[in-house]
């Protein structure tokens, strides 16, 4: 029998550029939510909130299906831009359940 001989740093796979460019989107987009949130602005701006969310997780989907790379940031970029997606989406559904005048 012989033993398999281990190559020093063979384990190490690249990133996806499409999932780290996810990743990266999502963390500007949550930034600008933070900002927005905090500065109390009336209207949100929609780039932050819609187009750059969307643009990210097309990009961590497609991140997603490489082969032989690292899929971490494709996988973190594509569950912070649903995140962000799904609480926009709430939202909206919360802010027309209110009834201004009881």
């Amino acid at each position: 029998m012989e033993l398999g001989i281990k190559k020093k740093g063979g384990g190490r796979r690249l990133p996806t550029i499409s999932g780290f460019l996810s990743f990266l989107i999502a963390l500007i987009s949550l930034a600008g939510l933070n900002v927005a949130l905090l500065m109390k602005v009336p209207v949100f701006p929609g780039i932050f909130i819609v187009q750059l969310p969307i643009v990210g997780f097309f990009l961590g989907l497609f991140g997603l299906i490489t082969r032989r790379r690292s899929r971490l940031y494709a996988i973190w970029g594509l569950s912070l831009c649903s995140f962000l997606l799904l609480f926009t989406l709430l939202m909206i559904i919360v802010s027309l359940v209110i009834n201004p005048k009881p």
